[in-house]
């Protein structure tokens, strides 16, 4: 009841804020876009509630794991985000192709409201620490106010939880398709959820 409050009063408080701008982006667009956000709030959980539903997991997955094999042969890492669209469906934006250390996604949104980023690390390298979620992948969703997903070599699957700023594994080793190549252990142990001191920590050693 209190979380249905909120969102109704949240509600109620963009239509008087559109009001009071004058709808400054012509009415049928800030209709459109006073919708869009009304859908979120409705179906987006709130993150102190629930950190991430099912239904993200599943749909993150789905996609993560049609990522894998391109993202290894090519050693590149494809990013994107979780999206609603204009009906309220959460779907998956196409990826877009970064390098091998980096990917930042710049297609046009086409109506959707994006909510929740998702990236692939590449192909397994020795020399490179890809099975925990890095500094940089937290920061940066934390700069952009979303939580994310993301795949590793291994097939590990971490969702990045910007309001606790810390990384949790969703599964583990192959519940995703895995580089033939990934050689388990060299990383030593891994373990299920790091805090951002954590990850600091981690990439110093």
């Amino acid at each position: 009841m209190i979380e249905f409050s909120i969102i109704a009063l949240s509600g109620l408080c963009l239509l008087f804020a559109a009001r009071q701008l004058g709808l400054a982006e012509g009415k049928c667009e800030a209709a459109r876009r006073l919708r869009y956000t009304l859908v979120v709030l409705i179906l987006w959980p709130p993150a102190a509630t629930l950190a991430q539903s099912q239904e993200e997991i599943s749909v993150a997955k789905a996609t993560l794991s049609s990522l894998q094999g391109i993202s290894f042969n090519n050693n590149t890492e494809y990013c994107g985000y979780l999206a609603y669209d204009p009906a309220g469906k959460l779907v998956a934006t196409p990826a877009q192709r970064g390098d091998n250390k980096s990917c930042v996604w710049d297609q046009a949104e086409n109506g959707l409201v994006l909510v929740l980023s998702y990236h692939t690390h590449g192909r397994f390298d020795p020399e490179y620490s890809s099975e925990v979620p890095s500094v940089a992948d937290i920061e940066a969703d934390e700069d952009e106010g979303i939580d994310g997903f993301v795949s590793t070599p291994g097939g590990r699957l971490w969702y990045v939880d910007t309001e606790r700023m810390e990384v949790r594994q969703i599964c583990d080793i192959g519940c995703l398709p895995k580089d033939p190549g990934f050689v388990p252990g060299l990383e030593g142990e891994i373990s299920s959820v790091y805090s951002y001191e954590d990850l600091l920590e981690y990439e110093s050693n």
